[in-house]
């Protein structure tokens, strides 16, 4: 973590001012130099969030700490100053977007975390001057009283815990402002509403989406702990607040990958960040499982935060591994796992590399970070990817990011190549028919009707995994004559289409896609497409690579239509029996 946030810090400090693909013109470096805090040539809004949040300053103050170098202090105060003395130009001209940069939804209480970290770092070091010092005092206050007016009743999503984060860090390490003490009581309230609220009872966000989900906890963490680190205990980690904070823990802890990673489900990437809040867990919890996993997941050293660079998540792990609260490690005793409430199933065979795991979604969200792709599915196996969401980039003003939040971007079956419409403002999910974890067996089937009003058509989907065999997923399309359905799968390992329409895939085994009744598809298509890819193999400014995406087509007729594909390790058959309604599957005889 030490030798990311000095890279980071030194990048800055050159004067790189940027995140991600977005970076502001500077002529010279600290603390002279000038930042072209108006530049946004393509009025794009990841501009005004960089220039509204202050992301770029997270790092300097950690790196004062590390170092003791006052060029990260001087760093600080250059950006700082720049700023503020430019605050009134940034909200005339930035972008001119139609709305106000600096203080606009939750950029004060970014802004204010991220403001309060590194004065609190820096604040002894002779590179900040009197006039510094007074200004930080003013933003924050000014901060804090834009954030207590406008924060003053609970509103749903993830963007209120991030804005009232700001009142609790200024409040809880700034108790000489008189309002102090109430901004910290209204910043737990409200949290204590969101996770009382905005999350399932099996603990999952409604946004259905792990970035979101850890977004939350995230901030709810951070004033939580720094409560406790200023000796005043914090509600947020005692009843029913606490309860309903370990329970949204653990509901990550179940999805864990056995290569580590979270799923990025819906507007998510693959992170090991989910490591952060396993420790927390172990410590204020006592959680065993938890604390297996935190030290299990933990061997790259750094979490990124989901599509931040360096995320202040990494942050909270104020306590070594090597720590009593380790100790207790003990492996989980689940390996399956249904959320019931917010829709996802995983099939898990194990917590070893090589292990097999498929993670199957259906519910409901209450927000747009969820994408048009009920009934989709991701796969791992004996280590690698094998059939992988989209994920998103990190901008959405990524040119891939349309694509990543569409039905043919994913496990899913879609109707004339479009994604099915939203239903106030989110998109629908499915219904479950049967979830069952049995020995040697893992079986699943849902439907959903986001087709119905656009093609007049339901989706039903089973799935078998046979758990050290074949693997058996059937689609059947009811209603939607006349139009056209396409099965979609998306792998990052290379895909070869034979002549008889089944599909072989290499990676560090040989796999076979083989779709039962090949002769009645109207077609089988192959493109390359953006996607999320694991952190351990690629971790770019947007967190993505290209991957194969195949469509098995099939016309819709009067009875509707069917897909039963089967996927092997090496060789295997798909047969369908109309008569008896059946569908087999099998393996080479092995000897």
């Amino acid at each position: 973590v030490a030798e990311a946030m000095l890279r980071d810090a030194n990048r800055v400090a050159g004067g790189d001012i940027s995140h991600g693909t977005i970076r502001l013109p500077v002529e010279g470096t600290a603390p002279d130099g000038k930042i072209d805090w108006l530049h946004n040539p393509k009025r794009d809004t990841n501009y005004v969030s960089l220039v509204g949040s202050q992301w770029l300053m997270n790092p300097l103050g950690r790196a004062y700490l590390l170092t003791g170098e006052d060029r990260f202090a001087e760093t600080f105060a250059w950006l700082f100053e720049s700023w503020f003395d430019n605050q009134e130009a940034i909200c005339r001209s930035q972008g001119g977007l139609g709305f106000d940069p600096v203080y606009r939804a939750y950029y004060p209480g970014i802004r204010s975390r991220i403001l309060v970290d590194n004065y609190y770092a820096t604040a002894t070091s002779g590179a900040l001057s009197p006039a510094a010092h007074v200004k930080v005092m003013r933003q924050l206050l000014a901060d804090a009283r834009f954030l207590e007016r406008q924060e003053r009743r609970y509103r749903k999503g993830n963007q209120q815990v991030a804005a009232v984060l700001g009142l609790g860090v200024i409040g809880l390490v700034f108790p000489e402002f008189r309002e102090a003490g109430a901004w910290v009581e209204r910043a737990e309230t409200i949290m204590a509403a969101h996770l009382e609220q905005d999350f399932f009872a099996d603990g999952g966000h409604r946004e259905l989406c792990t970035q979101y989900h850890k977004t939350c906890l995230r901030d709810i963490s951070y004033v939580a702990l720094s409560s406790e680190h200023n000796g005043r205990p914090s509600p947020l980690v005692r009843g029913e607040s606490g309860a309903a904070l370990q329970r949204a823990i653990d509901w990550l802890a179940r999805l864990v990958m056995p290569t580590g990673e979270t799923p990025p489900l819906h507007s998510a990437v693959f992170s090991t960040d989910h490591a952060v809040y396993t420790l927390l867990s172990a410590i204020h919890f006592g959680r065993a499982d938890h604390a297996y996993l935190a030290a299990r997941f933990w061997g790259r050293g750094e979490a990124p935060n989901q599509k931040a660079p360096l995320a202040h998540a990494v942050y909270l792990l104020s306590s070594p591994l090597e720590t009593a609260a380790l100790r207790i490690a003990e492996p989980p005793g689940y390996l399956g796992v249904h959320h019931e409430t917010s829709g996802f199933a995983v099939m898990r065979t194990g917590w070893e590399t090589d292990d097999r795991y498929l993670v199957f979604q259906y519910g409901w969200a209450n927000t747009g970070h969820a994408y048009p792709v009920a009934l989709s599915f991701l796969l791992e196996d004996g280590g690698e990817l094998i059939a992988t969401h989209a994920g998103s980039p990190r901008s959405y003003r990524h040119p891939a990011y349309r694509y990543c939040r569409g039905t043919t971007s994913h496990q899913t079956v879609s109707i004339d190549g479009k994604s099915y419409g939203k239903v106030k403002g989110a998109a629908p999910g499915g219904q479950l028919e049967c979830h069952a974890d049995l020995p040697g067996l893992w079986y699943v089937s849902a439907y959903h009707e986001g087709y119905r009003p656009s093609a007049g058509a339901v989706h039903r989907r089973q799935i078998v995994v046979v758990k050290e065999g074949p693997i058996l997923v059937v689609d059947r399309i009811e209603g939607g004559e006349g139009h056209t359905a396409a099965w979609h799968f998306h792998t990052p390992l290379e895909a070869t289409v034979t002549a008889d329409r089944s599909v072989r895939l290499e990676g560090k085994r040989f796999y076979h896609l083989v779709p039962a009744d090949a002769e009645a598809l109207s077609g089988v298509k192959t493109q390359r497409h953006w996607a999320a890819v694991l952190p351990r193999d690629c971790q770019p400014d947007d967190c993505g690579g290209e991957v194969v995406g195949l469509a098995l087509e099939k016309a819709i007729g009067a009875g509707g239509a069917q897909f039963a594909v089967g996927l092997f390790v090496g060789e295997g058959r798909v047969r369908e029996d109309p008569e008896l309604s059946l569908i087999h599957i099998s393996e080479p005889t092995r000897l």
